[in-house]
C-alpha cells in the first residue's frame, strides 16, 4: 500500500509539475502579446492623429493659396501673414503632447512654423533634402527615423518626423511640404509609464526594415533584423530567441494605418527565475504534503485513497485546460491542507490573469472616454450655422449650400438614437454627402438612385451607404476617360433587400476581389479595406454571418458593391413592440 501510495504522489507532482510550467509560460506568452498588444494601439492612436493633423495643413485652402503664390508684400504684411499661419498651425495640433512642433516649407525656402522663434534656416536645410525624395518617388507621405534637430529655441530635441507633400490641385504640381515633429521622449515615456519594463527592448520598423523608432535610443538593432528575417514577412509572431547576447521573448504585431511592424524583446531571465522559484515553493508544499501522507498511511489506508484519487483527477482536469476546477476533499488533516493550498494557488493565478486583463478594459474605457471628450459637434453644428447665414447674407450661396449639407449630415448623426435607420433615411443623407463632394470634384461624375418603392421603409444599419461610394469617388474613376457615375439601386429578392452600388470606374482583378470578399482587413491600393471590414462585420453582428457585403468587378468595366440583409420593415417593428 506504501508503494501504490508514493507511485499516487509521484504521479501527482509529475502532472502538476509539467502542467504548472506549461500554463505558466504560456500565460507569460499571453500577458506578454497583450501588453504588445496595448502599445501597438497607442502607436496606431498616434500615427492616426499626425496623419490627420498632416492631411488637414495641406488641403487647408489657406496654406494652398499661400504656397502657390510668390510671397511678397511689407514686412508689416509679411509678419502678419507669418503670424496667422502660425497661429493656423498652432491650432491644428492642439494640445497633443506627442507634437513637438508643425512646419510649412516652399520651394522658394519659406518657412512657417507653430513656433515663431524657431531657427527658419535650420528648418529648411533639414526638411528641403524631401522635395526631391516626394516628387521622383511620387510618395503621399514618410516618416523619418528618430533623429536630433537644433532649430528649437529651447535646445536640442530628438524627433522622427512626418512629410507630406502639398500638391496645387489645378496644376498637380508640388508646392510644399507639411512636417510635423514627433518629440521622441514624450514618446519614450508614455510608452515607459503605461507598459514597458526597464529591461525590454522596442523597435518600429518599415516593411524594408527601415528603423522608424527605437527603445533604448541609439541602439544597434539591425543585427536582430538579420538574425529574424522573419519578423518583418510574418504578420504576427511569437518565438523565443537570442537578442545581444540574452535569452528572450520576441513579440511582434503589425501597425496597419502606417504599414509598420512593433518588435518588443522582454528579456526571459527574470521569467525564468520567477518560475523556477514559484516552482520550488510549489514543489516544496508537494514535498511536504507527501511526507504527511506517508506518515499518515500508518493511521488510515482507506481514507487516504478517496484524497488521493480527487488530486490526482484534479490535475488531469487542469491538465486537459479547465483552470476553473478546485478540489473539495473537507478534510482538516494534511491532505486537507494540501487541497486548500492547491485550489489557492489556482486561485492566485487566475487572480492575477483576470486582474490584468481588468486593469487593460479599464485603461481602454478610460482612452475612449478622452477621446470622446474631445468632439463636441453641438459646437461644430452651431458653428456651420454661423457660417451658413454669414454665406447668405454676403449672397455666397455655394458656400450655404454645401454648409446646409453638412448640417443635414451632423443633424442625421445626432438626431437619431440608435445604430439602425430606414434606407430612405440612409440615401437621403448620401445624398447631402454627394452635395459637398460636388463641390469638390466639380461635374467629373454623376450620381442617381433607382430605389424600389417596397424598400424605402427597409431597415438598415446607418453609415455603411457612404464609405462604399467615397471609396468610388475617391478610386475608381482615376483612369477612365469618360465621365464616371455612381448609382445605388434597390430591390428585394428571394426574401432579402438587396442594396447595389455601381459604378463605372477602372475596376479591379480578380485577386482583389478575393481578397475583398474574403473580409481581409488588410491595407489595399484600391479602396479603404479598413471600411468595408467594418461594414461587414457590423451586418454579420446585426444580422448574422447569412447577410453580407460582396463585390462584382471587371477591370476597364466597374466595380458592383452588393448588400445583402433581412427584410425588416420599421412599421413592422414598430408594431411588435406596441403589441
Amino acid at each position: 500500500m506504501a508503494g501504490l501510495t508514493f507511485f499516487l504522489l509521484v504521479t501527482m507532482w509529475a502532472t502538476s509539475r509539467y502542467v504548472y510550467l506549461n500554463e505558466f509560460r504560456k500565460y507569460e506568452v499571453d500577458y506578454n502579446v497583450l501588453v504588445t498588444n496595448k502599445i501597438k494601439s497607442q502607436f496606431d492612436f498616434m500615427t492616426d492623429i499626425i496623419r490627420s493633423t498632416g492631411n488637414a495643413l495641406g488641403s487647408n485652402a489657406k496654406v494652398v493659396e499661400l504656397l502657390s503664390k510668390p510671397q511678397s508684400g511689407s514686412d508689416k504684411e509679411i509678419v502678419e501673414r507669418r503670424n496667422e499661419i502660425s497661429s493656423l498651425l498652432v491650432g491644428v495640433i492642439g494640445t497633443q503632447p506627442f507634437i513637438k512642433g508643425a512646419h510649412i516649407l516652399s520651394e522658394q525656402g519659406n518657412v512657417y512654423s507653430s513656433t515663431l522663434s524657431i531657427d527658419d534656416d535650420q528648418v529648411f536645410k533639414f526638411g528641403s533634402r524631401y522635395f526631391d525624395i516626394l516628387r521622383e518617388k511620387k510618395m503621399k507621405e514618410l516618416w523619418t527615423e528618430v533623429h536630433e534637430v537644433e532649430y528649437y529655441p529651447d535646445n536640442y530635441f530628438n524627433v522622427m518626423s512626418y512629410i507630406c507633400p502639398v500638391y496645387n490641385m489645378e496644376t498637380q504640381r508640388l508646392i510644399g511640404l507639411i512636417s510635423v515633429d514627433i518629440n521622441y521622449e514624450i514618446v519614450r515615456e508614455m510608452f515607459q509609464t503605461s507598459s514597458m519594463a526597464l529591461d525590454e527592448k522596442i523597435m518600429v520598423v518599415d516593411t524594408e526594415g527601415n528603423i522608424i523608432f527605437n527603445h533604448p535610443f541609439l541602439s544597434n538593432f539591425e543585427p536582430v533584423l538579420d538574425q529574424y528575417p522573419q519578423i518583418l514577412t510574418s504578420k504576427n509572431l511569437q518565438l523565443r530567441g537570442t537578442v545581444f547576447g540574452r535569452d528572450s521573448i520576441i513579440v511582434t504585431e503589425t501597425i496597419e494605418m502606417a504599414d509598420w511592424k512593433l518588435v518588443r524583446m522582454i528579456d526571459a531571465m527574470p521569467l525564468t527565475e520567477r518560475s523556477r522559484s514559484l516552482l520550488f515553493i510549489f514543489n516544496t508544499i508537494l514535498l511536504l504534503a507527501a511526507i504527511i501522507s506517508f506518515a499518515f498511511i500508518f493511521f488510515s489506508t482507506q481514507t487516504i485513497k478517496k484524497p488521493v484519487k480527487t488530486l490526482i483527477q484534479a490535475c488531469k482536469r487542469i491538465e486537459r485546460g479547465d483552470l476553473d476546477f478546485r478540489v473539495s476533499l473537507k478534510l482538516k488533516n494534511e491532505l486537507g491542507i494540501l487541497g486548500d493550498t492547491f485550489n489557492i494557488m489556482m486561485d492566485q493565478i487566475q487572480s492575477y490573469y483576470q486582474k490584468e486583463i481588468d486593469e487593460q478594459k479599464r485603461k481602454s474605457e478610460l482612452e475612449f472616454q478622452v477621446l470622446q471628450a474631445q468632439i463636441n459637434p453641438h459646437f461644430l453644428y452651431n458653428t456651420l450655422d454661423s457660417i451658413k447665414w454669414l454665406a447668405v447674407l454676403q449672397n455666397m450661396n455655394n458656400i450655404a449650400d454645401m454648409c446646409t449639407s453638412l448640417i443635414n449630415l451632423l443633424k442625421y448623426n445626432l438626431a437619431q438614437p440608435g445604430s439602425l435607420t430606414t434606407l430612405s433615411n440612409e440615401v437621403e443623407n448620401l445624398k447631402n454627402y454627394i452635395r459637398i463632394q460636388k463641390f469638390r470634384y466639380g461635374d467629373t461624375f454623376e450620381f442617381s438612385t433607382q430605389l424600389d418603392p417596397e424598400t424605402h421603409d427597409c431597415e438598415m444599419l446607418r453609415f455603411v451607404l457612404q464609405p462604399l461610394v467615397e471609396n468610388c469617388i475617391l478610386h475608381a474613376f482615376e483612369d477612365i476617360e469618360d465621365k464616371g457615375f455612381i448609382k445605388v439601386l434597390s430591390f428585394i429578392e428571394n426574401d432579402s433587400l438587396h442594396i447595389e452600388v455601381i459604378d463605372n470606374g477602372s475596376g479591379m482583378d480578380l485577386a482583389t476581389v478575393y481578397t475583398l470578399n474574403q473580409n481581409d482587413p488588410r491595407k489595399g491600393k484600391r479602396f479603404n479595406t479598413i471600411g468595408i471590414h467594418n461594414i461587414k462585420e457590423r451586418i454579420r453582428l446585426q444580422y448574422g454571418d447569412r447577410y453580407g457585403l460582396y463585390y462584382i468587378s471587371e477591370p476597364g468595366v466597374g466595380t458592383i458593391a452588393e448588400m445583402v440583409l433581412p427584410v425588416i420593415k420599421r412599421e413592422d417593428e414598430e408594431n411588435c413592440l406596441r403589441s
